[in-house]
């Protein structure tokens, strides 16, 4: 049975799939590729070379890289669809993906200085600066109390992005385009980015699209959609209950979900496309303040021996199973903090820890997107309303108040959970308007937690329903709060 077959289960495949070009289908053979697929892997300035028109086929391929005749051979197979009105186009997709394939790569080996927030220690949101703050690793930051004490060696005074919300400095992961500045000239003005897994992924779109498209593009999408975003796959529209899709999300088209499934190991994506790996079910639940969620990530391609490959913030070119190893080990740090707690004060613990029961089936990958350049569109750029930082309306007596009242019960010291309540009602009980919901970290493309920070409280909002993409002020959800002090 091959791949795809197992891919698919008993679905059957829709009658156009696979890769086409201008109406056709491109099918893995000769003719193919010397009449149509070889005029999008050859770059235009060396197709007048001799090789290019040999029969040839090696002689052809000689003027190509490797990973070009993996993306295409990958589109040829594929149970979803790639069209394109001519070869061009699909050269154009081939180099965007390279491009994404590249940048995701650099950010992961340190040639981009990327990494996640790490507030308990001193290390703030950033996106190409600091804020003037420097950590000193004094003896108190084994404890996770770094120490801010001085100004940091440099002040990037024309730094592209501002900070979403721009009011507290340890509060939200996103990042905005500044007013004035091209995108391409702000992406030239990344480092250091302190973030997480979503702003990562798309840092490396939109270096992906300027490197692989060219400035002149990226800069034209920018005004069509609106200033970038890192950190958040949408914001709320102007209009009422509107969902406002960030540029770097439009380029992931087509998201469906991997079917349970799917058989573990196999190659289900193209290069360069979009895959979201999610943890146990339950990780919010049992850590409702941790950062593994879920690892939204780039399927690189294949190794030398046919195995495909992933990449994300903090995990590059890792293997399917080393994803889930890596899942399962954060699972059992975060969900077991009194437990761990336990056993390193009294060296052992009567508490029964919680575990991955079943890693091939319990953290897996759940969505998969298509990578593909937007169209421009015509008219004026959608309007997006931000979220703020303003300071809760409520003191710490008032908020521990309600939440009592809401009836949520204590989940271990400082973190409580509510079973289930309605969205409109949270947040009338905690006076939180729309534009102080933010996305939750960690969470993947088709995810809809959201998260709210009040003072010293943090709370993280689950739709009760996994189907939901986004939540609505009548869903009900489930919510865990957090007291941090």
């Amino acid at each position: 049975m091959s791949d795809i077959e197992k891919y698919i289960g008993n679905k059957t495949l829709s009658d156009k799939h696979g890769l086409w070009i201008g109406g056709e289908r491109i099918e893995n053979t000769l003719g193919n590729f010397q009449s149509v697929l070889k005029y999008a892997l050859v770059a235009p300035e060396l197709q007048s070379r001799e090789a290019f028109a040999s029969d040839d086929i090696s002689c052809v391929l000689g003027l190509v890289g490797d990973i070009d005749v993996e993306i295409a051979t990958a589109m040829v197979v594929d149970t979803a669809l790639h069209e394109f009105d001519d070869p061009g186009a699909l050269f154009d997709n081939i180099a965007l993906r390279k491009g994404v394939i590249n940048a995701m790569r650099a950010i992961c080996a340190g040639e981009i200085d990327a990494d996640y927030v790490e507030a308990t220690v001193g290390v703030p949101p950033t996106l190409g600066y600091l804020r003037n703050l420097e950590v000193l690793f004094t003896p108190g930051a084994q404890s996770g109390k770094g120490v801010l004490t001085q100004q940091a060696p440099f002040n990037a005074l024309s730094a592209s992005w501002d900070h979403v919300p721009d009011t507290r400095s340890w509060s939200g992961f996103t990042f905005m385009q500044k007013t004035g500045v091209a995108l391409s000239k702000a992406l030239q003005d990344i480092t250091p980015f302190r973030g997480e897994c979503a702003g990562a992924l798309e840092l490396a779109v939109l270096l992906g699209c300027l490197n692989g498209n060219g400035a002149e593009k990226l800069d034209a999408l920018a005004d069509c959609y609106g200033p970038a975003f890192i950190g958040a796959w949408s914001m709320d529209g102007i209009k009422a209950k509107s969902k406002v899709q960030t540029l770097a999300r439009r380029f992931l088209s087509d998201v469906h979900d991997v079917p349970q499934e799917y058989a573990r190991g196999s190659i289900i994506a193209v290069p360069g496309d979009y895959l979201y790996f999610q943890n146990k079910d339950d990780y919010p639940n049992r850590a409702p303040g941790g950062g593994w969620r879920g690892e939204n990530c780039i399927y690189m391609g294949q190794d030398w021996l046919g195995g495909p490959h992933y990449s994300g913030l903090g995990l590059g070119w890792k293997t399917e199973f080393a994803l889930r190893m890596f899942l399962g080990n954060a699972y059992f740090t975060d969900a077991n903090g009194a437990y761990l707690n336990e056993l390193r004060s009294k060296g052992h613990s009567d508490i029964i820890p919680a575990i991955v029961e079943d890693p091939i089936q319990q953290v897996r990958f759940t969505a998969r997107a298509i990578m593909r350049c937007p169209e421009p569109s015509s008219g004026p750029a959608p309007e997006m309303r931000l979220p703020d930082g303003q300071a809760p309306k409520f003191d710490e007596a008032a908020i521990r108040a309600q939440i009592d009242s809401l009836g949520f019960e204590a989940h271990g010291a400082d973190t409580y959970e509510l079973a289930r309540i309605k969205l409109h009602r949270l947040m009338d009980a905690l006076d939180v308007g729309d534009h102080q919901l933010r996305q939750a970290p960690s969470v993947g493309l088709t995810g809809a937690a959201l998260s709210v920070s009040l003072g010293p409280w943090t709370f993280r909002i689950e739709p009760l329903d996994p189907v939901i993409r986004h939540l609505s002020t009548d869903d009900i959800v489930r919510v865990h709060a957090r007291y941090e002090p």
